[in-house]
């Protein structure tokens, strides 16, 4: 799905994208910087799954990451705003919410179903056929029986 001018014009948005990130980050304005950022992140998904990507790619992991990051931090910058140089009455996992927002979003929500969980739900129909993994582990094999043959001699010399 992604590959050819597809792929390239991903590059390009990509390039823009840190161009826009800089100004936003010079012109002082973290808020926009950060969103922006998350947005050049979450592409380089796209680049690096390459054509190997269906439609389910864009749903999830892309736009759970995009969603889950996104609404992360509007929660994280509400948080520190609503509570700047002031402690919280009531705290959540006891701890600030911006800083549960921290460990509960972005760690357990963002890495774990993002990360992880994709990899169990697209890894064996996307990412390799049984086909190509059958020849990895046939190549491995043959490395390690090489290997095994090169320190032989010297275990005979010792």
């Amino acid at each position: 799905m992604i590959k050819g001018k597809v792929k390239d014009a991903i590059w390009i948005l990509e390039g823009a994208l840190a161009i826009v990130i800089a100004i936003l980050f010079f012109a002082k304005l973290p808020t926009l910087t950060v969103f922006f950022s998350i947005l050049l992140l979450a592409n380089f998904m796209l680049i690096g799954a390459g054509s190997r990507v269906d439609k389910m790619f864009l749903i999830y992991p892309y736009g759970t990451f995009l969603v889950i990051f996104w609404g992360g931090f509007l929660g994280l910058f509400y948080y520190w705003k609503l509570y700047y140089n002031a402690i919280p009455k009531t705290l959540f996992l006891g701890m600030h919410p911006g800083t549960a927002i921290l460990w509960v979003v972005f760690l357990v929500l963002g890495g774990f179903l993002t990360t992880i969980l994709s990899y169990t739900v697209l890894f064996e129909k996307n990412v390799i056929s049984q086909k190509e993994w059958d020849t990895f582990i046939s190549d491995v094999e043959d490395f390690n029986k090489k290997h095994e043959q090169e320190e032989k001699p010297e275990e005979e010399i010792k």
